[in-house]
């Protein structure tokens, strides 16, 4: 069947001449295979459970094609632009629905529902526009110059977290603390392909956990050590005492010079929880930037029906280096705690 000029449910890009299509068995609606494979399933359950066809429900769909539409996230049914839930699936179009809106959407004359299964109730839930891969977030929303749609195929994967985050940072100028970055750091940087900034933290913290290494075996224990004969002379006087004994003993045999070096291992463990901190604060703003820049300039390079593949190819995620780097933070983690 020819499906030239229609568009594809899944990444709302018109099919062209060369494009592989796959069909749905049960409802027929056509896929770029690849977007197929990538959702795993056809996302029209709704068609599946009334026995209807993609066909008879979008293809020929009665809406008057001259009103401006807008698509329902979850989906993909054309509604009118000022529609608040979907005519098709009941679920939210718009995430700025206010608590009263989706309360009265709810205690529908339906009642509850019964559909035991997942898909029948992703499509009947009205909260199901939180749960979908955009995150609620529309497909043409506007980010910079780059739509929902295609940051979406960048991120690739947890959209439903990083999509809304975006949309924080361009509504309301505000960022959510990333907790994945401020436990991984450097690596979640390499992760998401932001390569010089992830090297540059990854290096920072390499090279500190390193020195800590060194210095802790180089000066701390055979400080420490000594210092443990010393303490043991001052068993039994009072903690104020046993402390000035060991501070003179100290600078006596060591300098300011030398508790300086002393000291230094506790610095750098300190530089790296600041570090890992800092990651946190900064990733989704740093994402989201690394992200707009990185689309456009595929798009100023790639003809517009190559541009979602190109970008989904040039999106994702790095899983190789950033896990080799984890591994050589735990193997230096392990280390530490064994010299």
């Amino acid at each position: 069947m020819d499906f030239l000029g229609k568009t594809c449910p899944v990444c709302s890009q018109n099919f062209h001449e060369d494009d592989d299509v796959v069909v749905c068995p049960k409802c027929g609606a056509p896929y770029h295979r690849e977007c197929y494979r990538e959702n795993g399933k056809c996302i029209f359950p709704e068609l599946h459970k009334s026995g209807k066809s993609w066909h008879e429900v979008y293809d020929d769909d009665p809406y008057d094609e001259n009103e401006e539409e807008v698509k329902c996230p979850v989906c993909s049914a054309k509604n009118d632009k000022n529609a608040i839930v979907c005519r098709n699936c009941g679920s939210f179009i718009s995430i700025n629905v206010s608590d009263d809106t989706k309360k009265n959407a709810d205690n529908s004359e339906d009642g509850n529902n019964n559909d035991e299964s997942f898909d029948s109730f992703m499509a009947g839930n009205p909260f199901a526009i939180f749960m979908d891969p955009m995150g609620g977030v529309p497909k043409d929303e506007n980010f910079d110059g780059v739509s929902g749609a295609e940051l979406s195929k960048f991120v690739n994967t947890n959209t439903q977290y990083y999509l809304p985050a975006f949309a924080r940072i361009k509504k309301e100028k505000r960022s959510k603390f990333n907790f994945a970055a401020f436990f991984f750091c450097g690596p979640w940087f390499l992760y998401r392909k932001q390569y010089v900034k992830g090297t540059i933290i990854s290096l920072i913290y390499l090279l500190s956990e390193i020195a800590s290494i060194f210095l802790v075996r180089a000066y701390s224990l055979p400080i420490f050590r000594e210092a443990n004969t010393i303490m043991e002379n001052a068993l039994g006087e009072s903690p104020i005492k046993m402390a000035q004994t060991y501070l003179s003993w100290t600078f006596d045999n060591y300098s300011y010079a030398g508790v300086f070096w002393i000291a230094l291992p506790y610095l750098l463990i300190l530089l790296r929880v600041i570090l890992c901190v800092v990651s946190g604060i900064i990733a989704n703003r740093s994402y989201y930037k690394f992200s707009i820049r990185k689309i456009k300039r595929i798009k100023e390079k790639t003809y517009d029906e190559d541009i979602m593949k190109a970008i989904s190819e040039s999106g994702g995620v790095n899983n190789a280096i950033a896990w080799t780097l984890f591994v050589c933070y735990v193997i230096l983690s392990i280390a530490e705690m064994f010299i």
